[in-house]
């Protein structure tokens, strides 16, 4: 885990040194929100996904190619959704919950490419962190291509991504999939 953490971290330093002398583009950093659904298997105990996800993008090929390193929280909910509450009896008062949620959180580095002005295709892959695993499988790979469009806000550093996307946690016989419409707020450094 080391040995990929210091590579991780020589190759982000060796791309953000080769576009030193480029400064065409800025850097930015975006946070989104994503809406979905769970793939078999995990839809059917979970067939509600979304999440929150933080990136900070970084140009490479004057801003048609960016390196992007991304993390924040995945969740999975079951079809009654989660509720937590407060039963006043005869006996006092207890608090109960019902539904699950299972909660991840990835940590990606990837690339998006605009192919076409502001149409970009996306792909990210890195290690999800299962949060509330009572096994042993608490960490796996994880995968997410996307597809999306950025629409400028005037001639600010300000932008908006939309588009839908596809993640996926690779595990033996269990795997966390979704489908999922994204929403993203960018902000230029």
């Amino acid at each position: 885990m080391k040995k990929s953490l210091l590579l991780l971290v020589i190759l982000i330093g060796a791309v953000f040194s080769t576009y030193a002398q480029n400064n065409d583009a800025t850097p930015k950093i975006s946070v989104g929100f994503s809406v979905g659904g769970a793939l078999p298997p995990a839809s059917n105990t979970y067939p509600l996904a979304g999440g929150i996800a933080f990136k900070f993008e970084y140009p490479v090929v004057s801003n048609r190619l960016n390196v992007i390193i991304t993390t924040g929280y995945t969740y999975y909910v079951t079809a009654n959704g989660y509720s937590t509450g407060v039963d006043y009896s005869s006996y006092g008062s207890y608090n109960y919950s019902y539904g699950s949620i299972a909660s991840f959180i990835p940590v990606e580095i990837g690339a998006k490419l605009y192919v076409f002005n502001r149409l970009y295709i996306e792909g990210d892959a890195g290690v999800s962190f299962y949060l509330n695993s009572s096994t042993n499988r608490t960490v796996a790979p994880i995968v997410s291509p996307s597809v999306g469009y950025t629409i400028p806000f005037g001639h600010s550093r300000f932008s908006l991504d939309l588009g839908v996307g596809y993640e996926s946690r690779i595990e033996a016989g269990d795997n966390f999939s979704q489908v999922a419409f994204r929403g993203a707020f960018n902000f230029g450094l």
